[in-house]
């Protein structure tokens, strides 16, 4: 940090090359008669490097691109933020490299640290870190992920460790980042708690097989490790197939490591559970939340919301389709019935805290109605990025009934697409030329290449996807609310919204910052906005974000009651 030389202009320019306001960082730019003619026997660096000043008509006034990333602060300072070139975007979000090496190098049993990214044998990008030990203690793998797990995000916190006794150099006395051992080659050197038993054994290699990992432990976590909402039924199923053991979804979720799913495979015999309502995170003290997931009906990707939420903060959700033999139900009426009778084994009676994203916001609508008119107190409804059931929703949602097998597995792409922050190249056209069991063939095949479906996947699971969108999507074309909600609905809108998106219909309720909620809601929407689009605010890194606004929501709502009871007393 400090200020340019005299006679020198350090500016900050952002990708557009133009110049960032305080704050906002940006590539550090010079503009100085003190620099070099160029780089001697590099002339493409030389190119990129010194740039003809685009601010002025002068072809003798270059600039020098550092490649450093810095921004100015209120003080008139530059503050230096890294290497540009040290930059590397993972499922679509940038990390700063440089960041991950401030905080780990402030361990006290780090020497030196270097982190890079290196890409996986399917084409994904693991960030690694290389650590050079003090010499008085070295560190356990354990203990470093801990420590940083509590100052970085977690979808920053290197997959990989790797200690070293010295880093390797370029000539010049620089860390030679090529020149460091690939992960595949280094012994880990953490406390691995291999399998114990036969058991423990076959369980490791079924979570290898699933979840692409060479090297497992038992006290691992299966989410931790990759695991997601279409690897879980997997997981049951090769369970069930191996030992013919039935391990149900809240099962999994309260044991997600082989040490603790080992107990329950060996006294859960047979084990069946009809219930719909998955404990996403049951402990704490304070009133649960139940949250509705969307369309297709899987409720495992709110895993991360209930970490963020905390752990005094009970999560719930529901699974209408589940893997314990419960017919799909196509009607929001009969699904929110089915959910309120599930809901109240937990929490027999209110003040209840409802929500739900996408079409499960709809659905916790009617859950909301029908609690109300059986005389129950609903002190929070939040919609997660869901507009409300008017007529130019249904609208566009009747020329859905006209979509053929191929459009409906398009759509299913597209959310794996952006879940994923990656490209499955597949046309509607390819899909329309194909009979349908050819489709499901040939996605799934595509499914497994992007790591979505293990290796051993079958159609009937793509088969069930697709229904179960299908049947949900469709179930809003005949619904419509018999009663407004007498107090404040709570709409957490996404920040970002898909080209597709603003060009459809849709665009036309946007205008509206309720997104038509206003006309089912006794009190003003209360609208907040977080980072991310409809899928990606869900996921890592932004879901943090949306788990801090909800708590906000919740905590207000909280402290309201309690206002109330005070004025009542």
């Amino acid at each position: 940090m400090g200020w340019p030389l005299p006679e020198t202009q350090a500016l900050v320019l952002g990708t557009n090359r133009q110049l960032c306001g305080i704050g906002e960082p940006g590539e550090i730019v010079l503009r100085t008669p003190f620099r070099s003619l160029g780089y001697i026997n590099a002339p493409e660096e030389k190119r990129s490097r010194f740039v003809k000043n685009h601010f002025r008509n002068d072809d003798q006034d270059l600039l020098y691109y550092t490649g450093d990333r810095g921004r100015y602060l209120p003080d008139g300072s530059l503050e230096i933020l890294g290497r540009l070139d040290h930059q590397v975007k993972i499922r679509g979000i940038r990390i700063e490299l440089g960041e991950i090496e401030t905080v780990l190098a402030q361990h006290a049993s780090v020497h030196q640290t270097v982190v890079t990214a290196h890409e996986d044998d399917f084409g994904e990008q693991r960030l690694v870190a290389y650590i050079i030990p003090n010499q008085e203690s070295t560190p356990t793998i354990n203990e470093i992920r801990r420590f940083l797990s509590t100052k970085l995000p977690q979808y920053i916190v290197p997959s990989s460790f790797v200690f070293l006794d010295s880093l390797p150099l370029t000539p010049n006395g620089k860390i030679d980042r090529r020149a460091l051992p690939t992960p595949s080659n280094i012994i880990n050197l953490d406390i691995f708690v291999e399998p114990r038993n036969q058991l423990e054994m076959q369980l490791v290699q079924i979570w290898s097989k699933i979840l692409k990992v060479d090297k497992v432990g038992v006290q691992d976590n299966f989410f931790d490790l990759g695991g997601h909402s279409l690897l879980a039924p997997y997981l049951i199923a090769q369970i069930k197939q191996q030992f013919g053991k039935d391990v149900s979804l809240t099962s999994l979720f309260q044991n997600p490591t082989i040490e603790q799913l080992a107990t329950i495979v060996q006294i859960d015999s047979n084990y069946s559970n009809s219930s719909c309502l998955i404990p996403i995170q049951p402990n704490g003290s304070k009133l649960p939340f139940f949250c509705i997931p969307g369309a297709g009906g899987e409720p495992f990707y709110l895993y991360h919301l209930g970490r963020y939420l905390g752990a005094d903060q009970p999560l719930y959700s529901f699974q209408v389709n589940n893997l314990d033999g419960l017919e799909p139900a196509t009607r929001i009426k009969d699904m929110a019935s089915h959910y309120i009778q599930a809901m109240q084994a937990v929490q027999p009676r209110g003040p209840y805290f409802l929500g739900g994203h996408s079409l499960g916001s709809i659905v916790a609508f009617e859950m909301a109605t029908q609690l109300l008119n059986q005389g129950h107190i609903v002190a929070l409804v939040v919609m997660i990025d869901m507009s409300a059931p008017t007529s130019k929703d249904k609208q566009a949602r009747i020329e859905r009934i006209d979509w053929d097998h191929a459009r409906w597995l398009i759509e299913l792409i597209k959310a794996v697409e952006v879940s994923l922050s990656t490209n499955i190249d597949i046309s509607y056209d390819t899909l329309q030329s194909l009979p349908v069991e050819e489709q499901l063939k040939y996605v799934l095949q595509h499914l497994k290449m992007v790591n979505m479906l293990p290796p051993n996947a079958e159609i009937t699971q793509m088969k069930n996807m697709v229904q179960a969108l299908k049947a949900n999507s469709l179930s809003l074309i005949n619904y419509v609310p018999e009663q407004i909600y007498p107090g404040r609905i709570t709409l957490l809108r996404a920040s970002e919204i898909p080209p597709e998106r603003l060009a459809s219909k849709f665009s036309e309720i946007s205008q509206d910052s309720t997104w038509g909620w206003s006309e089912y809601s006794g009190e003003p929407v209360d609208i907040h906005f977080v980072p991310g689009n409809h899928i990606t605010m869900m996921a890592e890194p932004h879901v943090q974000a949306l788990a801090e606004r909800l708590k906000v929501c919740i905590e207000q709502v909280q402290a309201n009651m309690v206002l109330l009871n005070m004025s009542m007393n």
